[in-house]
């Protein structure tokens, strides 16, 4: 599992999209693009795309579809929430795809204030909230010496094998490789997505 040229993990992450705010929520309905990339050490092995609902609740939905189109290898979350308060479940698409799933993430969130804005702006708050909470506390590793630490929690592995994988794959950055390819291919392609839904 230490030969990073070797390592293969699946990376996803979301993309740009527009919302308006003073839209009806009965309206027509804003969409971000959601991406997972398939990487063998460095190498780019396959990309799948699909969208979400921005804010809606499809995102685990979507997350299943695009990794039932890519072999069953460890799969990175950047986050949980993705297009602005959708979330996907880490502990579903672990149960489903029988692979070790880390949802990694960049800064340490604030918790009170997530729950504040999902409080204020939506009717199902505990649904979403359910899911943000149950990921516990998160650990945090400096997979780069020289820069700040990830934050991240583990399903389907041990909390070593989580750190050694994060390690292993982040290559470049402190982000390891799938995510970091995910967001660089999620808004080259759908660079325009935000500005063709205003």
């Amino acid at each position: 599992m230490d030969n990073a040229s070797s390592i293969e993990t699946i990376g996803i992450d979301d993309g740009p999209f527009s919302l308006n705010s003073e839209r009806d929520r009965n309206g027509p309905k804003d969409f971000a693009p959601l991406v997972a990339v398939y990487l063998r050490g460095s190498h780019l092995i396959g990309v799948e795309t699909g969208r979400i609902t921005v804010d809606g609740l499809d995102g685990t939905a979507e997350a299943l579809r695009l990794l039932n189109r890519l072999p069953a290898r460890p799969v990175l979350l950047s986050g949980v929430t993705f297009g602005g308060f959708n979330l996907i479940d880490p502990r579903i698409v672990q149960k489903h795809y029988k692979v070790p799933v880390i949802v990694v993430i960049k800064s340490r969130p604030n918790n009170t204030a997530v729950k504040r804005a999902l409080v204020s702006h939506f009717p199902d708050w505990a649904t979403r909230w359910k899911i943000i909470r149950s990921l516990g506390p998160l650990r945090g590793i400096r997979t780069v010496r020289s820069e700040p630490p990830i934050f991240y929690e583990f399903f389907g592995c041990s909390s070593v094998e989580a750190r050694r994988l994060l390690s292993v794959c982040s290559m470049v950055s402190r982000i390891p490789e799938s995510l970091r390819v995910a967001g660089i291919v999620a808004r080259g392609l759908f660079s325009d997505l935000a500005e063709n839904n205003r």
